[in-house]
């Protein structure tokens, strides 16, 4: 198995369409999408399957394949966040195969498995304006957890041509609005269990921040005890402004011009409200209005319990 994490492109696609899968606990979520010269790109079909057991998963996946006629497709297998692990190291000026072998090396303690199991890679992120040097990271993951994904895949008949990471499957949302924010787009992205931050600008992510807050904190304070509600925004608040200082003192990057926050189990719009009265940056409900095609009678509310499949369908060629 050929694998580096998230950046690995094994052949390009001949017909510019991507499929990602993402596998979660409770499911899997699949998407397509097909970039198009000149034209936004095209979310051509997405789902959801409910089976957990690891042959029912490809079984599944294999009959999606089948009925779409995908055989051969590209794919991207989006790792959920408790598959691999995140560190910022620091590293010298080296080629890169020597900076992974450096990489490997210094997080050897930090690991929860023996550095021997694992995939490494890392990535730079360099400070708005490049007035000082990149900040390296390094992504982990076991080596027979990336297997069972290619399995998996390879059994369905899709062609893995990259793993990714969540931190870059919304990063490649952002760069959907990056026309409309100048400034850098902020995702919210609630789930049920919890959320993810992501701020990006120019295509470069910036910083993720993995919230314990989710979707079934608010929706019991939905409908009438506000009081309630807003102890668990006022945490939400804590950590995304948290997150807007750290990227400002450490990255020098000026505020966002807007933070998009994706409900996934039903829309609240007391968030949004209190957001929006407590941070310093415009908040808005996230949509795929006019940067994105869908298909016919999709509800937002649906599309965002796919964010994370239909970011890693959206990986361009070459990343």
């Amino acid at each position: 198995m050929e694998a580096k994490l998230g950046f690995w492109n094994k052949k390009k696609s001949s017909s510019g369409a991507i499929a990602a899968v993402c596998q979660f606990p409770f499911g899997t979520s699949v998407a397509s999408v097909q970039r198009k010269a000149q034209s936004i790109p095209e979310l051509q079909h997405v789902s959801w399957d409910a089976a957990v057991a690891p042959q029912e998963r490809t079984d599944a996946l294999r009959s999606l394949v089948k009925q779409q006629s995908w055989q051969g497709r590209s794919a991207v297998s989006v790792l959920p966040p408790d598959f691999y692990q995140l560190m910022q190291i620091e590293l010298a000026a080296l080629p890169l195969e020597e900076r992974r072998d450096a990489a490997r090396w210094q997080v050897r303690e930090m690991l929860e498995f023996p550095v021997e199991q694992a995939v490494v890679d890392i990535f730079d992120v360099a400070p708005f304006g490049g007035e000082k040097m990149p900040l390296s990271y390094v992504v982990a993951a076991r080596l027979g957890l990336l297997r069972e994904r290619y399995e998996m895949l390879s059994e369905a008949d899709l062609d893995l041509t990259a793993i990714d990471i969540p931190e870059f499957a919304l990063r490649n949302l952002t760069d959907l609005f990056a026309e409309q924010d100048d400034r850098g787009t902020a995702i919210l992205y609630l789930e049920k269990q919890g959320g993810l931050l992501t701020i990006a600008r120019d295509g470069i992510h910036y910083l993720t921040r993995y919230l314990t807050s989710g979707m079934d904190d608010l929706i019991p304070y939905a409908d009438g005890d506000f009081e309630a509600l807003t102890e668990q925004l006022d945490g939400i608040v804590l950590e995304v402004q948290r997150s807007f200082d750290y990227c400002e003192s450490t990255y020098h990057l000026p505020m966002v011009s807007r933070l998009l926050v994706a409900q996934s189990e039903r829309e609240i719009p007391a968030v949004n409200t209190y957001l929006n009265d407590y941070l310093a940056t415009r908040v808005e409900s996230f949509s795929f209005d006019s940067v994105l095609q869908l298909p016919e009678g999709v509800e937002q509310i649906e599309l965002n319990r796919h964010l994370l499949a239909i970011g890693g369908a959206l990986r361009q060629e070459g990343e």
